[in-house]
Order: C-alpha cells, then sequence, then structure tokens
C-alpha cells in the first residue's frame, strides 16, 4: 500500500473554477455518512484503540469536531472580507486534550453531523462573488478563496478518514506524525 502523505506535507493548487463549489460542497456533506460507514460493526474499545502510539478512530475522528469552530471563524472572516485567516494549532491541543477515546462514537458521529450539516447549509446560501473572496492562509502562505478553503476542508476531512480507515485495516504504510 502507498503511504500517506502528511498533512503538514501536502501542497495545494487553488485553481479550480467556481463552477466545483457544488461538489465541494457535496464532498463536505458526505463526510459524516463515510465516517458512520468504516465504524458499524467495531466495537467501542477498538475505535479507542491507538496503534503505534498514533491516534485512534475516535481521535481522528473527534479531531474533525474539533476543527469545527475553526471552521466557523474562517468562514466568517471570509465574509467579513478578512486579509488574513486565523491559523489552525499545527499541534493539535485541543485533540490531544478532548478525551475522545472516552466518548461514544455515536456522539462524535452526531456532532460531526450537526457541525457539517450547519456549514454546508451556510456555504450553499452564498453568492459566486462570496465563494470567490480570497484571504491568505497563515500556514500555507499562499492566498486561497473561499472555493478554495472549501476544498482544503474536504481535503482535509478526507485525509483523516483514510487514516481512521488505516488504524481499522491494520495498515503499516502510516509513517509519519500522529497528529496530521
Amino acid at each position: 500500500m502507498i503511504a500517506q502523505t502528511a498533512w503538514l506535507n501536502r501542497e495545494f493548487c487553488f485553481d479550480q473554477p467556481i463552477g466545483v463549489f457544488p461538489l465541494l460542497l457535496e464532498r463536505l456533506r458526505g463526510t459524516p455518512a463515510r465516517a458512520h460507514e468504516l465504524v458499524p460493526r467495531l466495537s467501542e474499545d477498538v475505535l479507542a484503540t491507538r496503534v503505534n502510539h498514533k491516534w485512534s478512530v475516535k481521535e481522528h475522528l473527534g479531531h474533525l469536531v474539533d476543527l469545527q469552530p475553526l471552521d466557523n471563524r474562517r468562514m466568517k472572516e471570509f465574509l467579513n472580507g478578512a486579509e488574513v485567516l486565523s491559523a489552525a494549532d499545527v499541534e493539535n491541543r485541543v485533540t490531544e486534550t478532548a478525551g475522545h477515546r472516552n466518548v461514544p462514537m455515536a456522539s462524535i458521529i452526531r456532532r460531526l453531523t450537526i457541525g457539517r450539516e450547519d456549514l454546508v447549509q451556510r456555504l450553499e446560501t452564498l453568492t459566486e462573488g462570496q465563494v470567490a473572496h480570497t484571504a491568505l492562509h497563515p500556514r500555507l502562505q499562499k492566498p486561497m478563496r473561499l472555493l478554495d478553503w472549501a476544498y482544503f476542508l474536504a481535503e482535509h476531512d478526507d485525509h483523516h478518514l483514510a487514516l481512521a480507515r488505516a488504524v481499522i485495516t491494520g495498515s503499516t504504510t502510516m509513517n509519519f506524525s500522529r497528529r496530521n
């Protein structure tokens, strides 16, 4: 199996046409369903198990929930004409201290679903001009449109879904930081 690139090592091209925005909304809308599909027959203990000191399935999915306040803040920044977006905590301190391994998976999935549904509903109301607004991403040091930010979120969701699946399947190709 091919080793997954660490999130902080990813490079992004933000050159998609505005017309892909509905596709990105569909990806974001589908994250909770894909997360739910990963876990139906697995015990809470299995879902809470760390492999090689890396995050458990619950922690990967809980991390997506933990980032919802940042997602909401960044969306507001785009809509308010910010020049620079808020920085993320690359140390992921919230996820590291959240205790997701002790939270029922149904609760994590429910919170992820509520957050994604709310975000997608708000994104669906935007105009083409709002979706095209640009701000600087602080870590990447690249300008991104709100459209590109939606792509970035969808990629991040998929990144953690793939990592969660790798934990479940016991993949040995996870040779990167447990945080990302």
